[in-house]
């Protein structure tokens, strides 16, 4: 194994390791509480919620369970738009941290290629729109977009497109939950493959144009 690909494991092991303590320390339930709490001061409550959904990457929480806490606090109307925001807003700190993290050699150089062929193959907005619509994990998305060197503006538009379907269905749940239930939510699998259908969809004009075209020989 490489030099290089040995001290990106190793690097990886300790951000893990520091955000699964962080993640026991730091009780999604707690939090979860604390906004729902906040929820009738809108100004603090504003603020929490940013800070939230800015150290949420790290500590390992899925961005829909704070979906789920807006649409049952406030509604679908307006908790719809503020998740998809949230989302988009999640998403940058992985994605910052991987940008200037080094992509030119080992495990993340092979991530970086494998990026960069994609959206060399799909276009950059539409190779990030697809792998949300994808029941991937947001967070490795985020990280190999930054370590693909995927635009800021492309890669925040095919989040906040992509993320729509899913915080959709999140917040709808929780506008349905008569006790809020962070912890025992789950998509049902007929959502999932009907969102992961339309990335499908999505993907599959470029990519029959992209095999159609005569190769270099």
């Amino acid at each position: 194994m490489e030099r290089a690909t040995r001290r990106q494991i190793v690097g990886m092991a300790c951000l893990g390791a520091v955000a699964l303590v962080a993640a026991v320390l730091f009780s999604p339930a707690a939090v979860v509480a604390k906004l729902e709490h906040l929820a009738t001061h809108p100004v603090q409550f504003a603020f929490a919620l940013v800070a939230v959904y800015l150290v949420r990457p790290f500590l390992l929480w899925p961005v829909s369970s704070i979906a789920l806490v807006l649409g049952y606090v406030y509604g679908p109307m307006v908790a719809l738009p503020i998740a998809i925001v949230g989302a988009g807003i999640s998403g940058l700190p992985p994605f910052a941290v991987a940008r200037y993290a080094r992509s030119d050699a080992g495990l993340f150089g092979s991530v970086a290629d494998t990026g960069r062929r994609l959206t060399d193959a799909v276009g950059e907005t539409r190779g990030v729109l697809v792998a949300r619509l994808s029941p991937i994990p947001g967070d490795p998305i985020s990280y190999a977009s930054g370590l693909s060197n995927v635009p800021l503006g492309a890669f925040l538009t095919g989040t906040l497109v992509g993320e729509i379907p899913w915080a959709l269905v999140t917040v709808l749940a929780g506008d349905s939950m008569r006790t809020l239930s962070v912890t025992g939510f789950t998509l049902s699998p007929a959502a999932v493959l009907a969102i992961a259908g339309l990335g499908v969809i999505v993907l599959s004009g470029p990519l029959y144009s992209h095999f159609r075209e005569p190769q270099p020989e």
